[in-house]
């Protein structure tokens, strides 16, 4: 019974992972001109379905599995087929998971979007997209430029959110005891503005690549009006967000050199301190030293030394204190 149970358990496991393979390359019925696929999280036997499919070739897949790979548009000429690379915020705390690039590959008949587990709902934006524009005459470039659009919007969603946390370290750093966590945090913080601006940076590039593309002599294709004013939407946008993060993190380092003068002056002032306790308290050594050397002095044998020395000890310890209160020590 326990083996028939196991080897139930097993089959659905199986069927599970079938079903779940299944998924990896999904198509839409979005566009009467396109046919959109979601090729998600790909495996090597994705990949393989894609190159012999879809004409995919192995640099296009190589670019789509760099998650580092910088924002760009390209257009081949030869297949008539665009390539943008964007970024896109995941919305996790991970340094190394919080940016996503996707890629969209885009042709005559298809548009195949590579995502991730971390950058899947940008499929939501795609499917919005088609759902409101069908028969543009440039309905490639109108996609991108909506995504971009969409993209700066999340992006502004996390600067609020970092904004948030810098007025969060800036109330907690004034408190001693936070100080250290402090910090750590905002060094967390200003890594992940720096990764934010690096993306926002590539973003704000892509809609000047497409003019470029425009330019050149060989390009028979015109964009019209109406994609024109769509791409100058999102170049705003864009540059909105580019805006908005280089502000903030000059805003965090200047916070930065802040707490660091702060905390280096702290630093000081408990040195001088230290220094002028170890001097105060040589003084009661150097001055009983004396008195328990084998040699003649003033006051030394009587029953009251001890105060004598006690005496003594506080004048020099006064003098010290006055001196260094002169030459401003103290």
């Amino acid at each position: 019974m326990t083996k028939i149970i196991f080897k139930v358990m097993m089959a659905l496991n199986n069927t599970k992972k079938e079903m779940d393979m299944s998924f990896m390359i999904k198509e839409y019925s979005l566009s009467d001109q396109f046919t959109i696929i979601n090729a998600n999280d790909i495996t090597a036997t994705d990949q393989k379905r894609l190159i012999t499919d879809y004409q995919i070739t192995h640099e296009t897949i190589n670019y789509a599995l760099d998650n580092l790979e910088r924002p760009r548009i390209t257009f081949n000429e030869l297949t008539q087929s665009y390539l943008m690379v964007i970024a896109i915020p995941s919305f996790h705390d991970e340094l190394e998971n919080m940016i996503q690039s996707v890629t969209l590959v885009a042709n005559k008949q298809h548009i195949i979007c590579f995502t991730t587990h971390y950058s899947q709902h940008v499929m939501k934006y795609i499917s919005r997209f088609f759902n409101q524009n069908n028969n543009s005459q440039n309905i490639i470039l109108e996609l991108f430029a909506y995504l971009i659009q969409e993209i700066s919007k999340e992006f502004l969603d996390v600067l609020k959110v970092f904004y948030d946390q810098q007025e969060k370290i800036e109330v907690e750093f004034h408190k001693r005891s936070r100080r250290a966590t402090t910090i750590t945090t905002l060094a967390e913080l200003q890594s992940k503005i720096t990764f934010g601006l690096t993306s926002a940076s590539g973003n704000d590039d892509l809609i000047d690549q497409v003019k470029n593309i425009f330019r050149l002599p060989n390009q028979s294709r015109k964009i019209n009006h109406h994609t024109r004013k769509q791409l100058e939407a999102a170049q705003i946008e864009a540059n909105q967000v580019l805006k908005n993060f280089q502000l903030l993190n000059e805003i965090v380092q200047q916070l930065s050199g802040t707490y660091n003068n702060i905390l280096n002056n702290e630093t000081n002032d408990v040195m001088r301190y230290l220094t002028v306790y170890s001097l105060i308290l040589t003084i009661p050594t150097i001055v009983v030293g004396f008195y328990g050397m084998n040699m003649h002095l003033p006051l030394a044998h009587g029953s009251w030394a001890w105060l004598y020395a006690l005496i003594i000890t506080i004048v020099l310890t006064i003098i010290l204190i006055i001196d260094m209160i002169r030459r401003h020590f103290l």
